[in-house]
């Protein structure tokens, strides 16, 4: 199935969606998500966007030279066209330059993100315990940008 997606920044019209996205994806309702749909942050929220629908998202942030993905959400139905890595791909390249590295927190059980995000080139560095909500454990997984150096 071909799949053809723009990604594209936030748009505050676009908050409806990604609620409804979160709510059937993780039957919750994320508070960082709220958060954010509220501030409208002006770079870091991008959306893949398909026939004028919202089909993924991610959430980013840069702190000082340490870019971290918050958040990312791609449609089930939409799941393994590229979508995922493209959202990715197109947050790391808006942060070069400016990132020594890219950050994320991954649930221990969560293998299917864990792989995902090694294709990408994200690397184990540690593990968080008591990191979600329910108790759940993360690991901590980073991606060096070019030229940079992680030392363990």
């Amino acid at each position: 199935m071909l799949c053809l997606v723009t990604i594209r920044p936030f748009e505050f019209d676009d908050s409806r969606e990604l609620l409804e996205m979160e709510e059937a994806i993780f039957n919750e309702p994320n508070p960082l998500l709220y958060a954010m749909i509220e501030s409208r942050p002006m770079e870091g929220f991008i959306v893949a966007e398909e026939n004028g629908r919202v089909v993924g998202y991610l959430l980013g942030t840069l702190l000082m030279d340490e870019a971290r993905l918050l958040l990312i959400a791609v449609k089930e139905n939409h799941r393994r066209l590229g979508i995922g890595s493209r959202l990715v791909k197109e947050y790391v390249e808006s942060v070069r330059g400016r990132a020594s590295m890219v950050r994320l927190e991954v649930r221990t059980s969560n293998l299917a993100a864990q792989t995902f995000y090694f294709k990408l080139g994200f690397r184990f560095i540690g593990m968080v315990y008591n990191y979600y909500r329910n108790g759940d454990n993360a690991y901590i997984m980073v991606k060096p940008m070019e030229n940079m150096t992680l030392f363990l």
